[in-house]
Formats: structure tokens, sequence, C-alpha cells
């Protein structure tokens, strides 16, 4: 499938009219992969039909790698002006880069170098998320993407199309089943088979429900969408979390054991690449190693998971919680990192009332 695939074509004219309600005399930045350029094109003119302004800005991986590898962490962390204002100016903003499209390319990449990259993107990052703009983070597919999970290419982006041309509509309601539960909750717990067993505080905090309709439900949106999320209290985290499976520049971290003492992580051990998720944490600051969000997937058209964080989190009876920042969830812990890693087969109840049961939706 390609970007002028007709059913690419049809998503494109879907995103920008549906999913962004983008409308005349509006400006919108569109940023992202070179490799996806046609498709940012595409996206450019459905925003142009409806009468609107767009801007394109293209990166390729290999440029970003360049600079990850070349450039000192003093030039990483500085924040480029002219993005700034390009992002200040718009109203509407694509980041079509959720994801890199070589994800191997960047295993050589040191932790503090991506972490003081994350420090100069922090301002533009903010004043999307922060700003009152409606943001769209999305991704486009990449054979390189499907070798580094270990999927065949053509499977990988039928799941991919698959899962953001869904029924919004249907996303919708089951979001609002699971809002409800939350409503007036306290506490969550989320058990698991590999032996996860973990409270949450989330008294007061607002329920986000990621349906893919920008702009109704919140400003913000991935795509594809398919999750309710919250940002939980940050001293009331308490327990253990076995993540089944986290994916950061290219590795693969397996069965991540994370122990929670009022919100702060202690990583304990994990199958494969522990040291490395320490390093990312090591790298980046204090309120990395703090609860950031619990997320629960309610998109029953993505399949199994893959390490593709985009749409894994997004698996229908899943839960992923992040670290780091949440302060556009509602939370107040403000970091330069936001990591999300997935529980599989998960128990969840809230205040005691089950929402899922061996990753079986209950409502």
């Amino acid at each position: 499938m390609t970007a002028l695939d007709p059913r690419v074509r049809a998503v494109a004219r879907r995103i920008v009219r549906e999913c962004a309600a983008v409308c005349a005399g509006q400006h919108v930045y569109i940023d992202g992969r070179l490799d996806s350029a046609a498709y940012l094109e595409q996206l450019a003119h459905e925003c142009e039909v409806a009468g609107a302004t767009a801007l394109v800005v293209p990166r390729s991986d290999e440029r970003a790698h360049r600079r990850l590898t070349e450039l000192s962490e003093e030039q990483l962390a500085a924040t480029s002006a002219p993005e700034l204002e390009a992002v200040r100016a718009a109203d509407v903003v694509f980041v079509v880069r959720m994801e890199d499209g070589d994800p191997r390319l960047f295993a050589d990449v040191k932790p503090a170098q991506r972490a003081a990259q994350q420090r100069g993107r922090k301002p533009v990052t903010d004043a999307i998320l922060g700003g009152g703009k409606r943001w769209i983070g999305t991704d486009f597919p990449t054979p390189a993407q499907a070798a580094a999970f270990g999927l065949e290419w053509g499977a990988f982006s039928e799941m991919f199309w698959r899962s953001l041309d869904v029924d919004y509509g249907e996303l919708q309601e089951k979001a609002d089943a699971g809002a409800r539960l939350f409503e007036g909750a306290r506490q969550v717990r989320i058990r698991s088979p590999k032996g996860t067993d973990v409270t949450l505080g989330v008294a007061g905090r607002p329920i986000d429900k990621d349906v893919g309709l920008v702009g109704r439900e919140t400003d913000l949106s991935n795509l594809p969408a398919g999750e309710i999320c919250l940002a939980p209290l940050e001293d009331e985290a308490d327990g253990t979390v076995v993540f089944d499976l986290a994916f950061w520049d290219g590795r693969r971290i397996e069965d991540l054991e994370v122990r929670f003492a009022r919100g702060v992580a202690m990583p304990v051990r994990a199958a494969r690449e522990f040291d490395f998720f320490c390093g990312v944490l090591d790298a980046a600051d204090d309120a990395a190693r703090v609860i950031g969000e619990l997320g629960i997937g309610i998109n029953p058209a993505v399949g199994a998971p893959c390490g593709y964080t985009l749409t894994d989190e997004k698996i229908l009876g899943t839960v992923h919680l992040a670290l780091g920042d949440n302060v556009m969830l509602g939370g107040v812990n403000d970091s330069v990192l936001h990591w999300d890693m997935m529980i599989l087969r998960p128990t969840v109840e809230v205040d005691g009332r089950r929402l899922l049961d061996d990753g079986e939706w209950q409502l």
C-alpha cells in the first residue's frame, strides 16, 4: 500500500474533515517523515480543499540520526525558534512521525543524546499540547518498521490502515461506557498473570477519551485512535508492575518488572534490555520516574501487540502505563519523557468494579 492508494487518499480526507475538523481560514502545520512525503502532501491538499492553509515540514530518519549522533548535547538541547513560531501560529498541528521510519537505525543513539533532543523540543511540544490547538499524532507505516517488529510487511500495513479506518461512533460508545466507571472513582487496581499487582489513585483526575474526533471530546488525539486514559495522582501508585513489552529507539524491552512506591518507579529486572531501560530514565530527569498515565485500549481492529506503540496501546483489553510527563492529561508531572509500556491480559478494577477481566472487556 502506498500513499497514492485510493484507500490511503480516502483516509487522509477523513482525517482532515472528520477527525481534525479542519475548516476554512485555519492554518495547519504538518510535521512528518520524508519517506511519507506523498502522504503529507495529500493531507495538505485536503486541508486546502477545506479552505485552510497548510505548511509541510518533512524530515528524514537519516538527518535525525546524524543530529543525534554527531551534534553535542548542548546543540540538541537548543530549541528551533522558527519551528516554535510556526507551531504557535497554527490552529491545527499534524505530527505524522509518531514512530521512526526505521527504528533499527537509532539503536546506537545514546540515551543522553535523545534526552537532550527531548529537552530542545519540549517548548515546541508544550506549545502544541498546551496551546489550545487541535493536534493529531499519527504515522505512516514502512517496510523497515515491519522488519523491526518482526512482521510481514503486507500484514503490518493492513493492520495500520484497518485500525485507523474504524467506526469512530463505536469507539465513542465504548469510551463513554468506560469513562462512566471512572466517575467519582478514587482507586484503580491492576493485576496480570505475570505478576502485576498495583493500585493507582485517580480521585479528581479527568478522564480523556481518545476516539479520533478532535474538537469534541478532546483537542488531542492519536491516530489510530482508541483509548481511555487519565493522569493518576503522582504520589499514589503503589505495588508491582510487570510490563510485557516496551520499545525505544529500536530496542525491545520484555518482561520489565518495576516497583512503585508513592508514585515513583524503581526498576527491578527485565528479560532483556534492562540496563538500557535504566539508562533512558537516568538520562531524562527526576520526573521521568513518576507515574504519568493510565491508558486502556478500546480499538478492536488492531490485533496482537508487536512493539509498535502507536497501535499496541490501542488494543482492546490491554493496559498501558506511562512514566513521565502527564501535564497534557491534567496532571502536574512535567518531564521531557513520556514512555508508554504495555500490560497484556490485565484485570482492572475501578473502586472494586471490574472493567477488564484477564483482558476481556466487562461493560
